[in-house]
């Protein structure tokens, strides 16, 4: 349980960071995108009858 209060307290220091902040709305902005994709996909897929 230790460990992870030591990588919360590292994550957190890293986020108050300038690069960390940066990297956080980076990661983010990815992970959006591919969930706006993967919808995207699926809703094409699921008009055209390739999904039953």
């Amino acid at each position: 349980m230790f460990h992870l209060q030591g990588y919360y307290r590292a994550m957190r220091q890293y986020l108050s960071t300038p690069k960390g902040a940066h990297d956080s709305k980076d990661y983010a902005r990815a992970v959006l995108l591919i969930v706006l994709t993967i919808a995207a996909v699926y809703l094409l897929l699921y008009m055209w009858g390739g999904i039953r």
